[in-house]
């Protein structure tokens, strides 16, 4: 059921803003959106940041909801998800990125879907900051759901996250299993991770790579909730401040976490929910790209929370990210190791407070 279909029971609820970042991957984001315009959570809207696109993702999106272009479904297993193509035309504003931060009356209320170019590659980061900005300023009683675009979703996983949100005391944020979009019954993450804070480096948990259902599938702890499917309140965004942007990618999703922990929020695993992700849809695993941003945001995140660790983050480091890569003779994957320690080490990124750390609203430092 979507927003046209009910709003008296729309209004009984808290709306859910749906937040995808798009960049260069229209195809995965209307698959995404297939599935997300079936949800059973009565009250919802969907915002789309691009990323500046180069691949006419904008006006491909725009002519989905307007039913002018097919979009691919999941097959196979997942076809149940979205047996058939949802109901078109979907109700579109188009905003840029000053328009959408401008503080004032909600210029897209009665949307059901909200594109914002935000004129730049901003990383995921910057890119989810356009529209939690958006948010802060026109629906600050209202929820917001980060999901990754390559995603797609089970009709009921929204509402039982807003359930399990408001159902707990302190509850500040809540991520769902998340399954593997090729084999949809095996377990690619519980909702986040583990975190060693002496290496700064994610961790699977014990569910990773069970099959769902199975008692192995739910971990006993979470250290962090993946920002690739995290839902909040927005007054909780106002109070947390945004996304850490020095991260471009990696590691932002602990940050959020350890911000939240630090303001006596808690952060759950809504087991039933369940989402199904693709994965390396934005950098390619093992690739100088991932080395890169692999290697400087752990050592941020060292050294924004755990300064006295960083010494042994970088001997850490050092053993496991640089000396393979001599080992092997990986001259790319050597170079681009060596510039995350350089711009680590050289740039404002040892600074260890941000503007997004500060509460929406606050002066910054």
């Amino acid at each position: 059921m979507s927003l046209r279909d009910d709003p008296h029971q729309a209004s009984q609820l808290p709306r859910v803003n749906v937040l995808l970042l798009n960049w260069n991957g229209w195809r995965d984001t209307v698959e995404c959106l297939e599935t997300v315009f079936r949800l059973d959570y009565p009250n919802f809207r969907v915002i789309v940041c691009d990323n500046a696109s180069s691949d006419g993702s904008v006006e491909h999106i725009l002519d989905w909801a307007a039913g002018r272009l097919t979009a691919d479904v999941p097959a196979g297993e997942l076809r149940h998800l979205a047996p058939d193509p949802v109901a078109k035309p979907i109700r579109v504003t188009e905003l840029d990125r000053q328009r959408a931060e401008r503080a004032g009356a909600d210029p897209a209320r009665d949307a059901e879907l909200i594109v914002i170019r935000t004129g730049a590659n901003l990383g995921f980061a910057g890119g989810n900051n356009v529209g939690l900005r958006y948010l802060t300023g026109v629906a600050k009683h209202d929820l917001v759901w980060l999901l990754n675009n390559d995603m797609v979703v089970a009709p009921d996983s929204l509402r039982l996250m807003v359930d399990r949100l408001l159902g707990g005391n302190r509850v500040g944020l809540v991520g769902a299993t998340l399954l593997e979009y090729a084999r949809p019954e095996i377990i690619d993450s519980a909702g986040g991770g583990r975190l060693v804070p002496w290496q700064g480096m994610p961790r699977e948990t014990s569910a990773t790579g069970q099959k769902r259902g199975t008692p192995a599938a739910i971990p006993s702890r979470l250290d962090f909730i993946s920002c690739g499917c995290l839902l909040t309140h927005v007054a909780t965004v106002a109070d947390i401040g945004l996304i850490d942007e020095r991260y471009f990618m990696y590691c932002e999703d602990i940050d959020y976490s350890l911000r939240a922990r630090a303001r006596g929020l808690s952060i759950v695993h809504c087991v039933p929910a369940e989402i199904w992700h693709k994965g390396g849809s934005s950098v390619v695993h093992r690739s100088p790209r991932h080395d890169y941003y692999l290697v400087r945001s752990a050592l941020l995140l060292v050294q924004k929370f755990h300064p006295h660790l960083l010494p042994a983050a970088m001997g850490f480091s050092l053993y496991r990210c640089l000396l393979p890569k001599v080992i092997r003779f990986q001259g790319a994957r050597l170079r681009a190791v060596a510039r995350g320690y350089r711009d680590f080490a050289t740039t404002t990124f040892l600074r260890r407070s941000t503007a997004a750390d500060t509460p929406i609203g606050a002066p910054a430092e």
